[in-house]
């Protein structure tokens, strides 16, 4: 897995600002260069334009601190993360959120260090297609390197929606990429066909053959594969888990509490989960321990769901019963 960026600290050169610092010491200035000035109340003109001063210095000192964060893969976003990317030979493809970027970037520098590293072959996986949301490599065996893929296909199509009247063009890429016909279909039709592909390959992630045989490809590429290794891509083995949960709330709880706990935590999968990742008890009762409830009895599952590198563990059915109400 990449490094995690999030944890590292502002580095020391990005500076504290304060207004109130700073105008203190443009008043001390003041008083030193004009100690004959004695007026210096609040609703004098000279205080007014020494905090016009000050403010106008804040606003120059956050620029520069902006402006440096900017040349950091930790703090760049946008299109300042897009130059940094372009300078380790990268750029977005379709859909990329910032966060994958970051992700694939230290992976490419990562994997250019080595031959054949985990990180290069990771670096490739993300690449060959933009539905592969996760990639872990492992060697069961000399000279023998293993990609397992987790697919956000279903993701994407959820996050395209539909239009009755027209065939957007990424509908209409994810169409062409599952061997879709379109011709005179529309999103509301194309959809359905589509989502049938996905579902077929298995549990939400699971990759389809065509993504499979996409990523393949590139990692039997001559200049991706290295010569002494066997590559094999396969689809992760994505396990479904119900969960079950009862809940009591606090007596001025309103029971819309509970609304949106079951769209959080999976989104929560989403941004935190993958391959590798171990989906805990107490995790969900966490996540489900909102403002509000006074307690959470988690009937399902009664143990950690422990992930090897190949696996994914995703929600199921979803089942949270108000009990009522306890202190």
């Amino acid at each position: 897995m990449a490094l995690n960026l999030s944890s590292l600290p502002d580095p020391a050169i990005v500076e504290t600002v304060s207004f109130q610092t700073i105008f203190n010491e443009l008043r001390a200035d003041f008083s030193t260069r004009f100690p004959d000035f004695s007026a210096l109340v609040e609703s004098d003109p000279a205080i007014k334009l020494l905090e016009v001063a000050a403010y106008r210095e804040v606003v120059l000192r956050a620029r520069v601190n902006d402006a440096f964060k900017a040349t950091l893969l930790a703090f760049a976003a946008g299109a300042d993360l897009d130059n940094l990317a372009a300078f380790y030979g990268l750029t977005r493809i379709a859909q990329e959120t910032d966060a994958e970027l970051k992700d694939r970037t230290i992976n490419r520098i990562q994997g250019s260090s080595t031959a054949g590293g985990a990180a290069w072959y990771r670096y490739q996986a993300l690449t060959a297609d933009s539905g592969v949301r996760d990639a872990r490599v492992t060697s069961p065996g000399a000279g023998l390197v293993q990609v397992a893929l987790l697919s956000k296909e279903i993701e994407n199509l959820e996050a395209l929606g539909t239009d009755e009247n027209t065939l957007s063009a990424a509908m209409s890429a994810l169409a062409t990429f599952y061997g879709v016909d379109t011709a005179g279909l529309k999103d509301l039709t194309a959809a359905p066909l589509i989502r049938a592909v996905i579902d077929a390959a298995g549990p939400g992630g699971t990759a389809t053959p065509q993504m499979l045989t996409v990523v393949d490809a590139v990692m039997q590429d001559d200049e991706v594969r290295v010569i002494t290794d066997s590559v094999t891509t396969t689809s992760a083995n994505v396990v479904s888990v119900d969960v079950v949960a009862e809940v009591y709330l606090y007596p001025d709880s309103s029971a819309t509490v509970l609304d949106g706990i079951e769209a959080a935590i999976r989104a929560a999968i989403q941004s935190e989960g993958g391959l590798g990742w171990d989906l805990t008890l107490s995790w969900l009762i966490k996540n489900i321990h909102v403002d509000g409830v006074q307690r959470v009895e988690l009937i399902s599952p009664t143990t950690n769901q422990v992930a090897d590198d190949g696996t994914a563990i995703s929600i199921g059915t979803f089942t949270v019963t108000n009990e009522g109400y306890d202190r």
